[in-house]
């Protein structure tokens, strides 16, 4: 099939899903035609297998690179996708330790393995390690949408000068599909920086704010633990400054602030990215030593979810 026809077969299968999708066989963008950090241009497939990475991988179990795994670990209310992955393999699925939920990831962080560029849909530098997998959910055009998963950093976890954690993405829709046009989408990752502190690395098709650093140190990371990750974010209206984003850890609010990213009214938000990644500008980014990180509980909501409750000790 043509890159084309695979293009509208795909979009045509998806219609209402707020995907970003790419199709099989477009090849990846030539080296004098850089890639808008929040563009709403299809990306370019990846060559390679979504499994791929940089440097070998030692044997693991059921793993996200297994699609029918995946769509287990996620559940019927996320869509995780194949556009734009790597390091799938390094997310291993284990049976949980927290009776909260059933399973969760180890995603693991080697120090010689650097993503793909052609892989990596935001051009935030080199980056080391790590997995990213863009997860749609299952609504109808959302400009106002909740996020809630778990994660847990071990107790020696060396921040090292910074890295990526899951976040929302948003996406161009018009009549609920998607379409392919020069209008910019959005990502509001978060991340950590030097010592565990906390921020939200926020992407946006604003000329006068197109990278947003959201509430830097307002938290740290907390470590050898779960800590339940909430953000909410409320997209303003297009012309106006009525938009905010809020933050929670361990049900406290951590941060708000305001956060107008939208520059039209059909920019709602997709899903979220999942990634965990090492990186922010350059090879002073990547790991010292090997690491993990644990994710899990992935699950959206129209209106804040707040932790799961804690099993009664019996």
């Amino acid at each position: 099939m043509s890159s084309g026809g695979s293009r509208r077969a795909l979009l045509a299968s998806t219609v209402g899903s707020l995907a970003l999708a790419a199709a099989a066989g477009c090849g990846i963008l030539p080296a004098d035609r850089r890639f808008d950090p929040a563009s709403e241009v299809l990306p370019p497939d990846a060559t390679a297998s979504p499994a791929a990475t940089a440097a070998p991988v030692a044997a693991r179990g059921r793993t996200l690179a297994d699609p029918a795994a995946s769509r287990e670990f996620f559940g019927k209310a996320l869509v995780p996708t194949n556009r734009m992955t790597f390091g799938l393999d390094r997310a291993e699925i284990m049976r949980s330790d927290d009776p909260r939920f059933p399973s969760f990831l180890r995603v693991s962080l080697p120090v010689d393995a650097a993503n793909p560029e052609d892989r990596r849909i935001y051009r935030d530098g080199t980056t080391y390690g790590g997995t990213q997998l863009f997860v749609d959910h299952t609504l109808r055009s959302p400009y106002e949408l909740y996020l809630r998963y778990y994660l847990r950093f071990p107790e020696a976890f060396d921040f090292g000068k910074g890295g990526r954690l899951p976040g929302f993405f948003g996406t161009i829709v018009k009549n609920r599909e998607r379409t392919e046009t020069l209008r910019s989408g959005l990502a509001t990752r978060f991340a950590w920086r030097e010592g565990g502190a906390g921020l939200v690395y926020a992407n946006t098709a604003r000329p006068d704010h197109p990278l947003n650093v959201i509430g830097k140190a307002s938290w740290y990371w907390p470590t050898g633990r779960w800590v339940c990750v909430e953000q909410g974010v409320k997209l303003n209206f297009e012309g106006f400054a009525d938009g905010v984003i809020l933050i929670w850890l361990d049900g406290a609010l951590a941060h708000k602030e305001k956060f107008n990213p939208r520059i039209s009214n059909d920019l709602r938000i997709g899903g979220f990215l999942l990634q965990a990644a090492f990186g922010d500008g350059g090879s002073a980014f990547a790991p010292t030593e090997p690491q993990t990180i644990d994710l899990a509980g992935f699950t959206y909501g129209t209106a804040r979810l707040n932790p799961l409750p804690r099993p009664e000790k019996t």
